[in-house]
């Protein structure tokens, strides 16, 4: 008999427990897609201490990673699985009754820059590739460019303008409503655009996954302070930061804007005189100086506005 309760006190314990212990791997472990090729692990998740100094401050704290790291040809986020971009054309030529051209592609497409840069409206993007524009290795398996463009205008030339990474699921749920296709690889050239810059594509037919995001490693590029703040270095306070914001622009870098504007710790090495020698001469009422001069240089290091034994403390406002 009491073996006959210990079963049905197992056999309770693994009714609640089992069900809850599964849920939490299966929810807790599957909240990114960790693919090599198109992880969408948060920047945060690896970027932690960047992402709380940030948003500890009072002027950038409201940015986001894109707002400073760009993706461009050459670069990409780890993020992009289940995606494809939309690349919007304008009318570049005059009055026409088509305004805008819509691209849509692949991520690939898009971060290799294998899409037109201008088109004519009477071209198709499969006219276009075949003339030999696109890159062959994108093609699709069947030696097609791998997108689907909406009409122009004869006559009308089209720019490209700008872009949107448009996602395959929402909430959850594929895009693409057919049963038959809607588990399958997205078909870029099957989805159905919508022909205006802010319009809502049809992706029924065209699949949903998307399992290799990009063709290139995980890398950002950044933009320079100086592109936001040129007003400020316009107006230079001092030939101090002069020196500084010379060097950053000259070595393409914003390590030195970051080092003295965040709570990252700033070491200079200053190679300076160890005295300036001054003769004077009075008569007694009059000071004349005859001479200055510098003596031994010597080669000083200093640590930010603290001590070198306290790492990445200053007296700085993080911005």
């Amino acid at each position: 008999m009491k073996l006959v309760w210990v079963l049905l006190a197992l056999a309770g314990i693994s009714i609640w427990l089992i069900p809850n212990t599964l849920s939490i791997f299966s929810g807790g472990h599957s909240f990114y897609n960790i693919d090599p090729v198109g992880s969408q692990v948060p920047c945060k998740k690896c970027h932690g201490e960047i992402d709380m100094q940030l948003h500890s401050g009072f002027i950038h704290n409201n940015f986001t990673c894109s707002d400073c790291h760009r993706v461009q040809k050459g670069v990409q986020y780890a993020s992009g699985d289940n995606a494809y971009e939309r690349l919007i054309y304008i009318n570049v030529t005059g009055p026409s009754s088509i305004g805008n051209r819509v691209l849509a592609t692949t991520i690939q497409n898009y971060q290799s820059g294998n899409f037109p840069k201008s088109i004519s409206g009477e071209i198709t993007i499969d006219q276009w590739a075949a003339a030999g524009n696109d890159e062959a290795q994108f093609r699709d398996e069947n030696g097609q460019y791998m997108g689907n463009m909406t009409l122009g205008e004869a006559g009308i030339i089209y720019n490209y303008e700008r872009e949107n990474a448009i996602s395959t699921y929402i909430n959850g749920v594929p895009k693409d409503t057919d049963p038959a296709t809607s588990n399958s690889a997205l078909e870029t050239r099957k989805i159905n655009v919508n022909p205006y810059p802010d319009g809502t594509d049809d992706l029924t037919g065209s699949g949903s996954k998307v399992i290799t995001s990009g063709t290139l490693a995980h890398a950002s590029s950044t933009i320079l302070c100086a592109d936001c703040h040129s007003e400020y270095l316009n107006n230079t306070p001092d030939i101090i930061h002069e020196a500084f914001i010379k060097y950053g622009m000259e070595h393409n870098t914003n390590d030195n804007c970051i080092s003295c504007h965040t709570s990252t710790a700033v070491s200079i090495n200053w190679t300076r005189p160890s005295t300036i020698a001054f003769e004077t001469s009075s008569d007694g009422n009059n000071i004349t100086i005859t001479k200055n001069y510098q003596t031994n240089p010597v080669r000083i290091e200093t640590f930010g506005t603290q001590s070198g034994d306290v790492f990445a403390i200053s007296n700085e406002t993080i911005v």
